[in-house]
């Protein structure tokens, strides 16, 4: 097992729990208020579980290239030329994602001195899955522009293309 399928199982696991521990939550949350004994900390932590799940999730769909794309116009286009646009659409997903984790690491230490409110855990918990998963998704985005550039029109650019 190579580096790249380790972290793509590990990737998937991560996201599969984060899955079970929001409906865990969800149904903790459902049956003590209709006992009337809610937890205050159950929407808190199932909040934080979703942000961690919408970016594990998202690293996931980066590495399958999943992500949600509108392929009419690519696909129309010869060969040589989905592969440019692949490579240009990858460079600016890059450039936007580097820009968010540029933006977003000098705002984790502000935010630690921050307590959640039902929690009271720090407020980077918070923030750390978008800087981490934007910077995860940023090296999948490289990863498969040196793919592309390496095997060139051996390997269908997309997600779903058709060889």
């Amino acid at each position: 097992m190579d580096i790249r399928q380790a972290a793509r199982l590990a990737f998937e696991a991560i996201t599969a729990f984060l899955i079970a521990g929001m409906v865990s939550l969800t149904l903790l949350q459902v049956v003590s208020r209709y006992m009337d004994a809610g937890f205050e900390w159950t929407e808190e932590l199932a909040r934080l579980d979703l942000i961690y799940l919408t970016f594990f999730g998202s690293i996931v769909a980066s590495q399958r290239r999943e992500h949600l794309r509108i392929e009419i116009l690519v696909h129309a286009l010869p060969v040589r030329w989905r592969r440019a646009v692949c490579i240009a659409v990858d460079l600016a997903s890059i450039a936007v994602l580097l820009v968010v984790v540029w933006q977003g690491v000098p705002l984790l230490p502000k935010f630690w001195p921050l307590l959640s409110a039902a929690l009271g855990w720090p407020t980077t918990f918070f923030y750390f899955p978008v800087v981490a998963g934007c910077f995860i998704m940023a090296i999948y985005q490289c990863l498969d522009i040196i793919t592309l550039l390496r095997e060139g029109e051996k390997r269908a650019p997309l997600a779903g293309s058709v060889r």
